[in-house]
C-alpha cells in the first residue's frame, strides 16, 4: 500500500477528531452566551457540514487538491468561530443564535469537504478502512474532550484545536505539485493561531444574562460541567443583602458578607462567610428551602447539590451531625475548600460533613445509609454540560423511579424535601412536582398518599415534603408554627375544605390545576426514567407561539427552540442538499440507485437515533452527562470503526443473509437496559464504565458494517450522493430524536432505530443485480 494511503487514513482520522472535539467543546461556549437549549445546535451543524459536500461532489467533479486547502480553511475558521462566539455570541439579541449557527457551520463545512472527498475517492474495498479511520478519530475525540475541558480554558482549547486540521492538511500537501503549500500555508496559519491563542481576545466578558466588564469577577474557571465565575457579593440588588431562594415575609433585613458563584451566566449560588458561629447564620432558617431541617431536626442528612455550602450550614444550624454533601462539579468543592477556604469556614470539611463528588441519584443508588432528610433544593443549572450537544434538560433526579429510590433511603421517620419555583400558589413546576410525588407514593403502595405530603411556600419557591410517617394533627401544628414564625405559607394540609367540611386532598388540588392547564397543550404527567423531561411541559409536536412558550420560562422557550430548530434545519438541509440539482443536469442514476438511496437514508437515521437514545439513557447508569458522552460516544464510535474495518471480511453476501440479526441485537439490548441499570447503579463508577463499554461497543461494531458494505454493494459511481443522503438523514434525526424522546420516550426512539436497520437490510438484500454483490465480495478478497 502506498505511503500516501496511510496519510489519507491519518488525515481523515484527524479531520473527524476535530469535528467531534469541536462540536462538544462549542456546547460549553453556547451554554454561556446563549441559553442552554441552543447547545444542541452543534451536533446538527456538524452532521450538516459533513454530509452537504456529498451532493456537490455528486454533481461536480472532485478535485483532490481541495482536501488540504479545505483543512487549512478549517483551521482558520475554527479560530475565527471561537473568537466570534466568545466576544460577540451574546451581542446580537434575538439574532445571536443565527450568528452562532453561521460561524459554527463554517469550520464544519470545511472539514466536511475533506472527509467527503477522502471517503468517496477511496478505491474499492479500501473505503471500509477509510471509514474505520474516520470513526476511530471521532472515538478518540470523545475520549479526550472531557479531561481536556478540565485542563484548559474552553476558548483557548477551541483555538488550539485548529492545529489538528492544520496537521492533516500538511500531511496531504506533499501529494500535490504545489509543494510550497506544504510549508508556507501551515506556517502562516499556525502563526496566526498562535497569535490568537497568546494575545487574542479570548476573555469572555458578556454572557446571556449580564456584562462582566462592569462586575469585576474574583475568579473564572472553565470546566466540562460549567463555566464558574466568582463575584464579591450579589450580582443584583444590594450586594450585601441577605439572600434566600424563597424568603419568608418575616426574614430579617441584615447585611452579610457573601461571594456569588455564577454557573454559565444563569445559575447562581452564594458562598456565605462563616466563622464557626452558627448563630451568625440563623437568618438561613427564613428560607423555605430549609424547612425540612427545622421541621424534622434531623441527625443524618443527604444534600443533593451542595454548591457553595449554604444548605450544609442550614443543616448544621438545625442540629444535623451526619451530612453527606453531594456535589457534581468537583471544581466547586475544590475552590470553596481552597481559594475561599477561610471565607466559607471550610464548609465541606466541617465536623460531620462528608463531601461526595457525584450525581445525586447515582450516589444514593450505591449508598446504604438511611437519612432523616434528603434535600433536593432547586437543582437545575439552566446550563449545558459537555453532553449538551446530545441533550435538552432531562434530569434523572425528578422521575417516579428516582423518588422510589429516595423513599428506600429514608429512615423510619424520614422526609424527602424538594423545592421548585412557582409563580404564586401552584406554579407549573410545583404542579408537576406534586403530581410526581403523589404518583410515586401510589407506585410505592402507600394507601393514602395525601397524608404523607405537605406543601409550603415562601416567596417564589414552593417546598414539597414527602414523609415516611403521615402528617397528623401534631405534625401539622408544628408546620403551622414554623410557617407563622418564618412568614411562610402552608398550602397543604390547609384550611381548604370540601362542601361537606372535610379537608381537600392533594390529589384533588392537583386535578383541579391540571384540568385548567392540560387544555392549553401542556404535558404535566409524571416523568419516568424513559422520559425524564421534568422541565419540558410544552408538547413538542403541538405548535405554540413564542409568547406562549416564554410564559413557561426558559424551559418553555427550550421546547420552542427545538421546534424552530427542527423546521430551520430541515429547510436548510433541503436547500443545501438539493440546490445543486437546480444548478446542474442532475445526478446520473446507476443500477440500484433508488435502493441505495433508501438504504443510506435508513442507516443515517438509524445510527443517529440509536446513538442519541443510548447517550441519554446511559446518563442514569454513569451518573453524569459528560461521563456518558465520553464513555458511550467513544465506545460506540470505536466499535463502529472496528466494524467498518472488518466489514470486508464479512462481505456483502453475508450481510444480505444475516443483516437482520443487527436489528434483533438492538431490540434485545433495548429490552435489557432497564434490568442492566437496576443491577449496575449500585456499583462503583469504574465498574459501571466497564459495563457500559461492554454493552455499547458490540452493537456499535454491528452498526459500523452497514455503510462500507452499502458503498460496495451499490457501486462506486454514486458514492458522493449516498454519503450526502446519509448525512442529510443524520441531520434530521439528530433533532427529531429529541422531539421523539420527549413525546414517546428513549426506548421508543431506540425501537425506531432498530426498525430502520431492518428496513436497511431489506433494501440491501433485495437484489436484481446479484453480480454487483459478487463483484464487491471478490474485490474485498
Amino acid at each position: 500500500m502506498p505511503f500516501s494511503s496511510y496519510r489519507n487514513y491519518l488525515a481523515i482520522a484527524l479531520a473527524s477528531f476535530t469535528v467531534v472535539f469541536f462540536e462538544v467543546l462549542v456546547t460549553r461556549i453556547l451554554s454561556v452566551v446563549l441559553w442552554y437549549h441552543w447547545a444542541f445546535l452543534s451536533i446538527s451543524l456538524a452532521m450538516l457540514g459533513i454530509g452537504a459536500p456529498g451532493v456537490w461532489f455528486a454533481v461536480y467533479r472532485v478535485r483532490d487538491e481541495l482536501v488540504p486547502l479545505s483543512l487549512y480553511a478549517a483551521a482558520v475558521f475554527l479560530a475565527f468561530s471561537i473568537v466570534v462566539l466568545v466576544n460577540f455570541g451574546a451581542s446580537f439579541g434575538v439574532y445571536s443564535a443565527l450568528v452562532c449557527m453561521l460561524v459554527i457551520a463554517l469550520p464544519m463545512l470545511a472539514l466536511g469537504v475533506a472527509i467527503c472527498i477522502l471517503l468517496i475517492e477511496a478505491p474499492g474495498a479500501s473505503i471500509a478502512r477509510m471509514y474505520g479511520a474516520d470513526l476511530a478519530g471521532a472515538s478518540l475525540a470523545a475520549l479526550m474532550i472531557i479531561p481536556s475541558l478540565d485542563a484548559v480554558a474552553t476558548p483557548l482549547l477551541g483555538v488550539v484545536a485548529g492545529a489538528v486540521p492544520l496537521l492533516a492538511g500538511w500531511l496531504l500537501s506533499f501529494k500535490h505539485e504545489k509543494r510550497h503549500l506544504s510549508i508556507t500555508a501551515p506556517l502562516t496559519i499556525g502563526a496566526a493561531i498562535c497569535l490568537v491563542a497568546i494575545a487574542g481576545p479570548l476573555k469572555l466578558n458578556r454572557t446571556k444574562s449580564y456584562d462582566e466588564r462592569e462586575m469585576k469577577p474574583l475568579l473564572e474557571k472553565w470546566t466540562h460541567t460549567a463555566r464558574l465565575v466568582f463575584f464579591d457579593g450579589l450580582t443584583f440588588g444590594d450586594r450585601n443583602a441577605v439572600f434566600g431562594w424563597g424568603l419568608g415575609s418575616r426574614a430579617p433585613r441584615v447585611k452579610i458578607e457573601q461571594i456569588w458563584l455564577e454557573q454559565d451566566g444563569s445559575a447562581g449560588t452564594p458562598i456565605t462567610r462563616f466563622d464557626d458561629d452558627l448563630n451568625s447564620v440563623s437568618f438561613l432558617n427564613f428560607d423555605v428551602t430549609t424547612l425540612p431541617f427545622q421541621f424534622a431536626s434531623p441527625r443524618s442528612v443527604a444534600i443533593i447539590g451542595a454548591g457553595g455550602g449554604r444548605d450544609i450550614l442550614s443543616a448544621r444550624l438545625n442540629g444535623a451531625t451526619q451530612i453527606d454533601a453531594v456535589e457534581m462539579n468537583r471544581s466547586i468543592v475544590k475552590i470553596v475548600s481552597g481559594r475561599f477556604r477561610e471565607f466559607s469556614g471550610d464548609v465541606y470539611r466541617q465536623r460531620g460533613v462528608r463531601p461526595i463528588i457525584s450525581e445525586g441519584r447515582s450516589f444514593l443508588s450505591g449508598s446504604r445509609r438511611r437519612y432523616d432528610v434528603i434535600q433536593i433544593s432547586l437543582i437545575d443549572s439552566w446550563a449545558a454540560t459537555a453532553a449538551g450537544a446530545f441533550s435538552l434538560t432531562e434530569n434523572n433526579l425528578y422521575t417516579i423511579e428516582a423518588y422510589q429510590l429516595y423513599w428506600k433511603r429514608l429512615s423510619a421517620g424520614g422526609i424527602i424535601s424538594t423545592s421548585r419555583w412557582m409563580k404564586g400558589w401552584l406554579g407549573m413546576e410545583l404542579v408537576r412536582l406534586i403530581r410526581l410525588c403523589f404518583d410515586a407514593l401510589d407506585r410505592i403502595g402507600v394507601a393514602h398518599p395525601d397524608d404523607h405530603l405537605a406543601i409550603v411556600g415562601g416567596g417564589s419557591v414552593g417546598t414539597v415534603l414527602m414523609s415516611k410517617i403521615p402528617f397528623r394533627s401534631k405534625q401539622v401544628a408544628r408546620l403551622s408554627e414554623i410557617c407563622r414564625t418564618r412568614g411562610f405559607t402552608l398550602y397543604y394540609p390547609a384550611a381548604k375544605q370540601r362542601s361537606d367540611g372535610s379537608p381537600t386532598g392533594v390529589s384533588e388540588i392537583v386535578r383541579e390545576q391540571l384540568a385548567s392547564r392540560d387544555r392549553s397543550g401542556l404535558d404535566l404527567s409524571s416523568p419516568s426514567d424513559d422520559r425524564p423531561f421534568f422541565f419540558q411541559m410544552l408538547k413538542v409536536f403541538s405548535p405554540r407561539s413564542r409568547r406562549t412558550a416564554l410564559a413557561l420560562g426558559f424551559n418553555g422557550e427550550a421546547t420552542f427552540a427545538l421546534q424552530l430548530l427542527m423546521v430551520t434545519l430541515i429547510a436548510l438541509t433541503v436547500m443545501m442538499f438539493f440546490l445543486p440539482f437546480a444548478l446542474s443536469r442532475g445526478i446520473k442514476r446507476t443500477t440500484g440507485f433508488w435502493r441505495g438511496t433508501f438504504f443510506f437514508a435508513a442507516i443515517g437515521s438509524a445510527f443517529m437515533l440509536v446513538e442519541v437514545a443510548s447517550l441519554q439513557r446511559f446518563i442514569l447508569l454513569l451518573g453524569h452527562p459528560s461521563v456518558a458522552t465520553t464513555v458511550v460516544l467513544g465506545s460506540m464510535l470505536l466499535g463502529a470503526g472496528i466494524g467498518s474495518a472488518l466489514s470486508t471480511r464479512f462481505g456483502v453476501s453475508a450481510m444480505q443473509r444475516w443483516g437482520w440479526l443487527v436489528s434483533l441485537v438492538l431490540a434485545a439490548a433495548n429490552l435489557a437496559l432497564p434490568t442492566l441499570f437496576g443491577l449496575g447503579l449500585g456499583l462503583g463508577l469504574a465498574y459501571r464504565i466497564v459495563v457500559a463499554i461492554g454493552f455499547v461497543m458490540p452493537f456499535g461494531l454491528l452498526m459500523g458494517v452497514f455503510l462500507p458494505l452499502g458503498m460496495m454493494r451499490f457501486g462506486d459511481r454514486s458514492r458522493a450522493w449516498f454519503w450526502a443522503i446519509n448525512g442529510a438523514c443524520s441531520v434530521a434525526a439528530s433533532v427529531v430524536s429529541l422531539a421523539l424522546a420527549m413525546t414517546f420516550g428513549f426506548s421508543t426512539v431506540a425501537w425506531i432505530g432498530a426498525g430502520l436497520y431492518l428496513i436497511a437490510w431489506v433494501f440491501i438484500r433485495e437484489s436484481s443485480a446479484t453480480k454487483v454483490a459478487k463483484k464487491a465480495d471478490a474485490t474485498a478478497d
